[in-house]
């Protein structure tokens, strides 16, 4: 989808390789995501886009959903009758499924990132301020917090809980600073680290 643009014909003439490669990028998505989401409706998706960069991409663990990605773009655009093309970002989730043809894609998000808010953002912004507040404050869990361990834009905080067991809170950064939860480890004395799925917006229950 680089090459891949839909300005709609405004710009400078034939950009990359026009809409060519959206009939192809389609039928990478799984037949019931087909069923759910026309061709016409996925390439306006793309309304006002006319370049698309992957800037991060990561597996993501996900014991319950399977084979899961994070990503994060960078998107050149135009629209709102401005003259100027402007940079925009954004990042989400991808969920494959294994099919005849191969690996499809079965679910996808797409959020775009805000830069006037978030370089004044408040702690649900920050990953340290999230583990604090949520599993801390909130889930009254935490005895003690270990020095954060950052693998580029990676960030995994872990903790000690009142439970007397370990846990681990993995963040992706994205380019507006903002750190993005994306996954939950916890590990009972000497055993192995299990994914767990808790949800501290509504109970402090582990599944």
């Amino acid at each position: 989808m680089r090459e891949a643009e839909n300005m709609g014909g405004r710009g400078c003439g034939t950009i990359g390789q026009a809409k060519l490669p959206f009939p192809i990028a389609y039928n990478f998505l799984s037949q019931e995501y087909q069923s759910k989401l026309s061709y016409t409706e996925y390439v306006h998706l793309f309304s006002g886009i006319g370049h698309t960069s992957l800037i991060k991409l990561c597996r993501v663990p996900d014991r319950k959903r399977g084979i899961r990605f994070f990503y994060e773009i960078e998107t050149i655009e135009g629209a709102g009758g401005k003259k100027a093309e402007y940079f925009g970002y954004a990042y989400g989730f991808i969920s494959l499924i294994k099919e005849q043809e191969g690996f499809q894609i079965s679910e996808m998000s797409r959020i775009e990132e805000d830069f006037l808010c978030a370089p004044y953002h408040g702690w649900d912004h920050d990953g340290e301020a999230v583990v604090e507040v949520k599993y801390g404050h909130w889930c009254h869990l935490i005895e003690h917090i270990y020095p954060t361990i950052r693998n580029e834009y990676i960030k995994s905080i872990y903790f000690h809980g009142k439970d007397e067991a370990d846990y681990c809170i993995i963040f992706a950064e994205l380019t507006n600073g903002t750190d993005i939860e994306i996954a939950q480890f916890r590990k009972a004395g000497n055993a192995e680290w299990k994914q767990v799925y808790m949800k501290p917006e509504e109970e402090c229950v582990m599944d």
